[in-house]
């Protein structure tokens, strides 16, 4: 059976795309399973953990189909720093909510404590409770 060589070759780039895609994948769960338990990163510093943002990103990316460079504009990044976070290297806590913000993703699930922090503390709220009878209304509450 003879089919046209436009179809062909498109299901030849698909099937690139699909094989490249299962490396991947396949390479991301790999390193979930060797570094469970350890660090983001090494040392005592608070991070963000911009391996799993990339994770999550990646496939926004792709669909959008704009370049790096252009989506970088849209974010409030620069093409470099979404680079970075695809390469799970750190950039700045700004740039991490920008590019959240843009993907509607929320940055405080990629933040990772320092090594040995407390946990965080719930500060009583300061009330902004009225009671007695208003100025302006004259209405009791």
């Amino acid at each position: 059976m003879n089919s046209d060589p436009s179809i062909q070759r498109a299901m030849a780039r698909l099937r690139k795309a699909l094989e490249k895609r299962m490396r991947i994948d396949d390479r991301a769960e790999e390193l979930a399973a060797r570094e469970k338990g350890r660090p983001i990163r090494a040392g005592t510093l608070a991070a963000y953990d911009t391996t799993a943002l990339g994770r999550k990103l990646r496939p926004m990316l792709e669909y959008d189909g704009r370049g790096w460079r252009a989506l970088a504009d849209e974010i409030g990044v620069t093409s470099p720093d979404l680079s970075r976070v695809m390469a799970g290297q750190d950039i700045a806590a700004g740039k991490v909510f920008a590019i959240c913000d843009w993907a509607g993703l929320d940055a405080r699930s990629f933040y990772r404590a320092p090594l040995g922090a407390a946990p965080p503390r719930k500060r009583p709220r300061r009330g902004l409770m009225f009671h007695g009878k208003s100025t302006e209304t004259g209405v009791s509450t």
